[in-house]
């Protein structure tokens, strides 16, 4: 009996947060962030000025949701310092629930996204996608353009290889457009891998009222060395391609990184 009334407060925990995320997104994109843009005229200094306050305020909201238990976070103090200080680079990561979008950005200083374009039109954050971040549906050239601009202004970019999150702890294959970025724009990429425990009701596919059964969601984040497009060059651009998401799959793969999964 007191195992079900502590599952059913979780998943009212998991709930309430959720909830809470979805409107403060509504309160960013509807009130913060036009006021912002009467004041802010140039796209490019809106864009960055309004992904630090996004960054703040997801600060926040994870502090807020460890008080409750909700989850735990463990990075290192030189891995949190790598992340908040990048500067012209491409951050990439496994991606294995719902909540490592936000994680990620709120362990930044200021990051520009590439996001499936079907979430820039179906749910509350749709609005925050198309103001601040760059959905794959656009031209090849389009996306290149934007992500030289953003990285050549010291800005950072984050993005998921796998396209999607994993469906029952399993990887997805990875997609070439990280490794593709990187040799058109010569910025390195650094893998980030996301461990922990079970993400039961956060991952792809899962229910609303599921979740970890043995408590709180559990993120490890490690930061792995810097791979650099030079490291292939010679190469024509679809084998270097294809070696180098082959070597980002490989760094990121759970099978190397047993020991930062646990229950």
């Amino acid at each position: 009996m007191f195992r079900k009334i502590l599952y059913c407060l979780r998943v009212f925990v998991k709930l309430f947060f959720l909830a809470f995320f979805a409107v403060g997104t509504l309160i960013m994109s509807f009130i913060v962030f036009p006021i912002t843009r009467l004041f802010i005229r140039d796209r490019l200094r809106f864009q960055k000025t309004c992904r630090r306050m996004l960054g703040a305020t997801l600060r926040f909201f994870v502090r807020l949701i460890t008080v409750f238990q909700m989850i735990k976070i463990r990075v290192s103090d030189p891995d949190r310092e790598t992340l908040r200080n990048l500067h012209g680079a491409i951050v990439v990561s496994n991606h294995p629930s719902f909540f490592d979008s936000a994680l990620l950005i709120s362990l930044q200083d200021c990051t520009d996204f590439i996001v499936k374009s079907a979430l820039k039109s179906r749910n509350v954050m749709s609005l925050l996608i198309r103001t601040l971040y760059i959905p794959n549906s656009m031209k090849y050239e389009e996306i290149m353009a934007r992500c030289k601009e953003n990285l050549a202004s010291g800005g950072t970019l984050t993005l998921f290889p796998e396209g999607t999150r994993s469906i029952n702890g399993v990887q997805n294959r990875f997609k070439k457009g990280a490794a593709r970025i990187s040799l058109a724009t010569g910025c390195p990429i650094v893998p980030v891998y996301i461990g922990g425990n079970s993400k039961r009701g956060l991952g792809k596919g899962d229910k609303f009222y599921q979740v970890n059964e043995n408590g709180a969601y559990r993120y490890e984040f490690i930061v792995k060395d810097a791979v650099y497009p030079e490291e292939f060059a010679g190469l024509s651009e679809p084998i270097a391609a294809k070696r180098f998401t082959a070597k980002l799959q490989e760094i990121l793969s759970d099978e190397n990184n047993r020991g930062a999964q646990y229950e």
